[in-house]
């Protein structure tokens, strides 16, 4: 009997050592998947991430944190390094059709942490995706260095699909009233 218990104690034990790894892997991964950003995916030869948690920010306060609202096309994407600060910048170059909030400029450039040059990777979560010929409607922030950031990352860079929707369920003439509706109560 006695040994009979001891197996039973080994079993107990290995069924707890498993559980207490599972909880710990679930406890690492589990946020990744719900808060990451679905905008993309991690390269897989990056030599640098980075990663934060972004405040969840409502439509109003997208508009409130923003210099400009723009509706435009994404017509260039140049990745650069900065030896300085040793970091990879996007530049995101958006053909301007409708400025929602703020003044209207025919070209726009975006600057966004991130990218790829000569090989190197370095990805930053919770920044937007841009993608050439993409329409978007994006909530800028003015930079020091008369560039643009995507206010609230991910959060404020809405894709406009073929039939002129936004995010799938709204229509982009909805989407501008609303945003308008909230620039006017400013």
């Amino acid at each position: 009997m006695k040994r009979q218990n001891k197996v039973f104690s080994r079993y107990k034990i290995a069924f707890v050592c498993t559980l207490v790894a599972v909880l710990v892997l679930a406890a690492i991964f589990v946020p990744q998947l719900l808060f990451s950003s679905t905008q993309s995916d991690q390269p897989p030869n990056s030599f640098g991430t980075g990663s934060g948690l972004v405040e969840q920010l409502t439509l109003e306060q997208l508009v409130m944190g923003a210099d400009r609202i723009v509706v435009g096309t994404v017509t260039d994407m140049i990745s650069h390094s900065d030896a300085q600060h040793g970091t990879i910048n996007t530049l995101v170059t958006l053909s301007a059709e409708d400025c929602i909030k703020g003044s209207s400029e025919g070209q726009i450039v975006i600057t966004l942490p991130g990218g790829e040059t000569d090989g190197e990777w370095l990805w930053v979560e919770d920044v937007p995706s841009f993608q050439l010929g993409e329409r978007t409607v994006v909530f800028l922030e003015e930079r020091e260095d008369d560039d643009f950031s995507v206010v609230g990352g991910f959060q404020g860079k809405f894709h406009i699909d073929g039939d002129n929707m936004v995010g799938g369920n709204m229509s982009l003439t909805e989407f501008i009233d609303q945003i308008r509706d909230i620039v006017a109560r400013q």
